[in-house]
């Protein structure tokens, strides 16, 4: 019985062996969750997104130094995309006033109030597509006329690039890049698709703002601003888009996480493209001066690319 007593209980090495299965071994975790991630966020080729602050600080300073540095050293391009969009967005607007007068102009024979409702739905509707025009009108000429806005583009990144052997190697892979092709298509109407929704959605709001007493009409062009600087930020960047090779669901991802430096680098455009008949002029200084923009909010810095290396080997390892 006492020797008995003395022999270990069959129970003990249990714990050990419930505690290898529970473990998994550890050169599995880290690459699972590094995999978990990188799905989950947008591509690590793309700079993390600033602070508010900071993003709004970038994104006007890119808007003053980019257009300075676009209209010192003009490129060849300038002429005919500006012909371009101007013809375009002259058009659009036309087109757009005249189908707004006849659905929201009210009758001879209407109410006060219907006739009040109908005044103040008109003139939200021409403000708002004053902004909105000149906006299809550089994706048109961004699909139709590619290479201009691509020259221009690429030429505002070459006049405002760092000094060094970086940069340049950078800019020169990003023009050996084939890009997208055919697939840019699909992206395009993804894009479009994308970009009509969220119009959608914005412009009942805008409405019912212009509805409001006092400051309805303020809001309601703060809200349409905001939405064509938006769509334009987008737009002006997809010569970068292209040739850097991201997909559609990357490109929505880095413009959304990003959006507080693109609005506020785009919403000065924006406001000045609808100026009619001299607005679509600067569509060319927009779209050079994206250029500074894709230096210094969506170009990885050398700290980052080498952290993003070193994540990458370890996940391979």
């Amino acid at each position: 019985m006492a020797t008995a007593g003395l022999a270990p209980p069959p129970r003990a090495s249990t714990p050990r062996f419930r505690l290898g299965p529970s473990r998994p071994p550890p050169s599995r975790r880290p690459r699972r969750v590094v995999v978990r991630a990188k799905s989950a966020r947008y591509p690590a080729s793309v700079r993390a997104p600033m602070p508010l602050p900071e993003a709004v600080a970038t994104g006007l300073s890119c808007a003053v130094s980019g257009s300075r540095a676009a209209l010192a050293s003009p490129s060849d391009a300038w002429k005919p995309l500006t012909a371009a969009t101007l013809v375009t967005a002259l058009a659009l607007e036309s087109a757009g006033f005249f189908a707004a007068y006849a659905l929201l102009h009210p009758d001879d024979d209407a109410g006060v109030v219907s006739s009040v409702v109908g005044t103040l739905a008109l003139a939200a509707t021409d403000v708002a597509w004053l902004l909105v025009a000149p906006v299809l009108a550089v994706a048109v000429v961004q699909q139709v006329l590619p290479l201009l806005g691509e020259k221009l583009f690429f030429d505002g990144m070459r006049a405002t690039a760092a000094p060094g052997p970086r940069a340049a190697a950078r800019l020169d892979a990003l023009l050996a890049s084939p890009g997208l092709g055919l697939r840019g298509l699909g992206v395009a109407a993804g894009r479009g698709q994308s970009l009509g929704a969220f119009a959608a959605a914005a412009a009942p709001a805008g409405l019912l703002l212009s509805l409001a007493p006092g400051v309805g009409q303020v809001l309601a062009f703060a809200l349409a601003t905001w939405t064509a600087a938006y769509a334009l930020a987008w737009e002006l960047l997809d010569p970068y888009f292209d040739k850097a090779e991201l997909a559609f669901e990357d490109q929505e991802r880095v413009v959304w996480d990003n959006r507080a430096a693109l609005v506020s680098f785009a919403a000065p455009f924006a406001a000045a493209l609808a100026v009619p008949v001299v607005g679509p002029t600067l569509a060319a200084v927009a779209q050079s001066a994206a250029g500074e923009l894709a230096w210094r909010v969506l170009e990885v810095e050398t700290d980052e690319e080498e952290g993003a290396e070193e994540r990458g080997d370890e996940d391979g390892g």
